[in-house]
């Protein structure tokens, strides 16, 4: 990836590759540059700096994410690699994944000291300059965009606490959103087709029930299982309880009287690795009743 960006071959490759999605994901964009005095240009990446590049050397200059300096360089990049979409007739594989850093973890924690209230709003700012940006040259379909609830921190993701390391169901919810693009659609389709063919999806179903203050979420498997299952609750779409990994296949939620539709996610982690999902039915609860006076 370093030797990638440092060469800036990309373009080039771009001509003899085949893809039926061009997924972009600006997150990365918070990475400062690095200026180096014949105007050649690398991301000061968490990869380049492990390597022991010398990012505060006096030969070259620093120019920051956010900077009016660094909107400039972005811009022309956009405009270079739309320029090329187009050319080989392939602006419409575009994808733009429309994400924003996150202000707390599920547990409700914030990312000091690493990361300030400042520094997720600006961050975040950035980001929406330049989906505007984009967005004045990509129809709104070509967008995948998310409830803020799924873009919470993860507080057991595999690379550690971060406003921009989300919890299992937003990566969940992008691929159902990637999968439903018609031309991935037809081809996932025959992918499952295939798979259903020799594997028995260990978990039969989710049923999701309201018993007196409390929703009851029950995962039934078709025989005996091990392994570990997480639970997501929410209503209308906005995550309300997370309950991580364990052996238990019930969670009991205690909700207040707020209208509105309620669902389960499970996430079901097998023996040998693989992660199975299933929505549970529906729950409409509290309905607000109107009646107009005779």
């Amino acid at each position: 990836m370093v030797e990638r960006d440092i060469k800036k071959v990309f373009l080039n490759d771009l001509a003899r590759l085949q893809f039926d999605v061009f997924l972009i994901d600006l997150i990365d964009e918070r990475f400062n540059l690095y200026l180096e005095p014949e105007g050649k240009i690398c991301t000061l990446s968490s990869e380049l700096l492990s390597v022991g590049f010398p990012k505060d050397s006096n030969r070259g200059s620093k120019i920051c994410s956010g900077s009016e300096e660094f909107w400039h360089l972005w811009e022309a990049g956009w405009s270079t690699l739309l320029s090329q979409l187009r050319h080989f007739g392939v602006l419409d594989r575009l994808r733009v994944n429309q994400v924003f850093w996150s202000s707390r973890t599920e547990n409700g924690g914030n990312f000091e000291p690493d990361y300030s209230d400042r520094q997720v709003d600006l961050a975040n700012q950035s980001l929406e300059r330049m989906y505007r940006h984009i967005s004045a040259d990509i129809p709104s379909r070509q967008f995948l965009r998310f409830n803020y609830g799924l873009m919470t921190g993860s507080i057991t993701h595999k690379w550690g606490i971060s406003p921009f390391h989300y919890i299992d169901a937003y990566y969940h919810a992008a691929i159902q959103q990637l999968c439903g693009w018609p031309l991935l659609r037809n081809r996932t389709a025959i992918s499952e087709k295939a798979m259903t063919s020799r594997t028995n999806y260990p978990v039969d179903r989710v049923i999701l029930r309201h018993e007196g203050d409390q929703l009851v979420a029950t995962a039934v498997f078709e025989a005996s299982q091990i392994g570990q299952i997480s639970f997501y609750v929410f209503r209308n779409g906005k995550q309300i309880h997370t309950q991580g990994y364990s052996q238990g296949s019930i969670v009991r939620v205690g909700i207040k009287p707020e209208p509105g539709v309620y669902r389960a996610l499970v996430f079901f982690l097998t023996q040998d690795g693989r992660r199975v999902t299933v929505y549970s039915n529906p729950v409409f609860l509290y309905p607000v009743i109107s009646t107009l006076a005779g």
